[in-house]
């Protein structure tokens, strides 16, 4: 079992920020970070992260908590699981925490050992003696420098059959483990097995955690028959359709940019970052998926396709183009002169060129399929052009946004010489049919309803949870006020009762510990009541309810006793109410009663309740005003 210390320190060293932005793209909104909701299908982005308070907060499906709450969500996984993905993002080892018998999820972790240990051997075996064919082929025929080399990792798979079946035996690594991971190969005819990678210059490829995944190889054979590039096969971690090579490193210059540059090949991201161009990324190997396109879409609203000026690579950019569009991405697309890739022109002309290249030479969507067909000569006849113009508004109608459709629309209009009204008409048309033939296959979007009976939250509770929980950024004075109190709490809403009592738990055991601050955020995380977690967070994050909490620029001090005093407002409120309610209970069996007897026990019932409302009162208020006066 990991520690509660060790939780916290591995939970502090991970900023939620960038946990998050591996989901979604998230936008900056005053303190916070604003993005749509990866539970519900919004349109409006209701999904808040705090970075100051490292939780997050998503209104429209009520759900909220800290790194660890939120990888367990998307991911499906337990608490333990959740830990041990934070800490392996931060690099602390918690191997030592483990239990011994399987847990959920050891595979998938053993997995990434094997896949990190063999990518430390390639890493090796290129700066050995034997590695020194590749490593001059790296440097000298491919121009990278060794900085580029160490930062991706690249490696040397040895001309052997067994070379990397023998050094993970020595490592106590299983052939089986290999296997899983598509590092040995097994061939059912022979009954034999032997390593996948066989001298070729290896490209590990990075889960957008940074976490290898897999390989790439690229042959230094002369065999013709060697396929120049090999991935690795599909696994338990690896699926070439979901990941995008570079990713891990270029991620949060895309989110910074806006804007991708999504090229073909290893060599050609290499070489761009090498350059200082640092968005750059490539599909490993295969035709761009709505996958790859949801990844990019996590931290940039535009792409740039920068693929090879051959016939296949316009092919490519153009089938490419839909799978972006209907990923909510902007394409854009950028032709190399004839014979060029982006390594070759980046290192023949260097950086500034080949950005001054692509300012210049960018074309949009409308116009890299206009060109395209006009170099077919579907423009030169009647049928043609009518065949060409409903492919362009094709794509047009995966254009979400309805303002861009009509500029759009203008755009063809003017450069076909095209009536607007019959555009308008064809793309009705061609979204009509779309959704016919989508109709069977559409599902309703996830919607978040109450829970029958479930009573909700009052004003009065969320200011004093609210006070309650702020409060811990300036001291121990409400929380040791509140523990001290708690039998004269009662919160009427089941989830309001949970916070309650497990937020005065967590700070009765951290303060017989240490005296440091209480760290609520830690707190919201091991909350097991869902409900009770999604009330804190959305507490700590959504807009103050009370006047205690309106903005102003007063100095600390100023702050805490605003938070004091409308905790200690809201606590003389809620212990009141309790009399309130029980004396409106007696009122209401009073104008009932028939029985004499009854009736005379029930008022001297509301008469004794009315002199402890009293007392209970002036006492609240005589110790309310000795601890504001304290604090004065």
């Amino acid at each position: 079992m990991i520690p509660q210390e060790k939780i916290d320190e591995i939970r502090q060293s991970i900023d939620i920020v960038d946990i998050v932005s591996d989901y979604v793209r998230l936008q900056s909104s005053g303190h916070n970070y604003k993005a749509l909701s990866p539970f519900t299908a919004e349109k409006t982005p209701s999904f808040v992260v705090s970075p100051d308070k490292q939780i997050y907060k998503c209104f429209s499906s009520g759900k909220g908590g800290n790194v660890f709450t939120f990888l367990m969500e998307m991911e499906k996984i337990s608490f333990p699981e959740a830990v041990e993905a934070v800490a392996r993002r931060a690099g602390i080892d918690i191997s030592g925490y483990r239990r011994s018998s399987p847990q959920p999820g050891a595979a998938e972790n053993r997995h990434y050992d094997t896949l990190k240990w063999a990518g430390r051997l390639f890493n090796r075996l290129l700066f050995a003696e034997e590695g020194r064919q590749a490593l001059e082929y790296a440097l000298n025929d491919r121009g990278l420098s060794r900085k580029i080399i160490t930062s991706f990792g690249l490696g040397y798979a040895p001309d052997q059959w067994d070379r990397l079946k023998k050094e993970a035996a020595r490592s106590s690594i299983p052939a089986e483990e290999l296997s899983a991971t598509g590092l040995l190969y097994h061939n059912p005819r022979k009954n034999t097995t032997y390593d996948y990678f066989r001298n070729r210059i290896m490209f590990p490829i990075f889960s957008v955690g940074g976490n290898v995944v897999g390989f790439g190889g690229r042959t230094l054979s002369n065999d013709k028959k060697a396929p120049k590039y090999l991935n690795s096969p599909d696994s338990a971690v690896f699926d070439k359709s979901r990941v995008l090579y570079g990713l891990h490193a270029a991620k949060d210059a895309i989110r910074k940019q806006g804007e991708a540059v999504l090229v073909e090949g290893y060599m050609d991201v290499l070489a761009l970052h090498q350059a200082g161009i640092t968005t750059a990324v490539a599909s490993c190997g295969t035709a761009l998926t709505r996958h790859q396109a949801a990844l990019l879409n996590r931290y940039c609203s535009q792409v740039l396709f920068l693929y090879d000026a051959d016939d296949a690579g316009q092919k490519s950019m153009l089938s490419g183009i839909g799978i972006l569009l209907a990923g909510g991405l902007t394409p854009w697309i950028a032709t190399l002169p004839a014979g060029d890739d982006p390594d070759s022109f980046v290192r023949q002309n260097g950086r500034e060129a080949f950005e001054t290249y692509l300012s210049t030479s960018r074309q949009s969507f409308i116009d890299f399929q206009i060109s395209y067909q006009e170099s077919k000569g579907m423009m030169n006849s009647a049928d043609g052009k009518s065949q060409a113009v409903r492919e362009i508004l094709s794509t047009v109608n995966l254009v979400r946004d309805p303002v861009q459709q009509e500029i759009y629309l203008r755009e063809i209009e003017q450069k076909l010489n095209l009536s607007l009204a019959v555009l308008r008409d064809m793309l009705h048309d061609i979204g009509q049919r779309n959704r016919s033939r989508s109709s069977g296959e559409a599902k309703p979007s996830p919607t978040v309803t109450a829970t029958p009976g479930e009573p909700s939250i009052t004003v009065l509770e969320k200011t004093f949870l609210k006070a309650l929980m702020e409060s811990a950024d300036y001291g121990h004075e409400v929380l040791d006020f509140a523990a001290s109190h708690a039998e004269l709490l009662v919160l009427p809403t089941p989830a309001a009762a949970d916070l309650l009592h497990h937020i005065l738990q967590y700070y009765r055991h951290a303060s017989a510990h240490d005296n440091s601050l209480p760290d609520i955020s830690a707190a919201i995380g091991s909350i097991d009541s869902e409900q009770a977690r999604d009330l804190a967070s959305g507490l700590l994050i959504d807009t103050p309810l009370s006047q205690h909490w309106q903005e102003s620029f007063d100095e600390h001090q100023q702050k805490a006793r605003r938070c004091l005093t409308a905790f200690l407002d809201s606590f003389r409120h809620l212990i009141l109410q309790n009399y309130r309610d029980r004396k409106q209970e007696l009122i209401s069996k009073l104008h009932k009663v028939t029985d004499i007897e009854e009736e005379k026990q029930l008022s001297a019932d509301l008469n004794q309740l009315l002199k402890d409302e009293q007392t209970t009162e002036s006492d609240v208020n005589a110790m309310i005003s000795a601890i504001l006066s304290g604090n004065s």
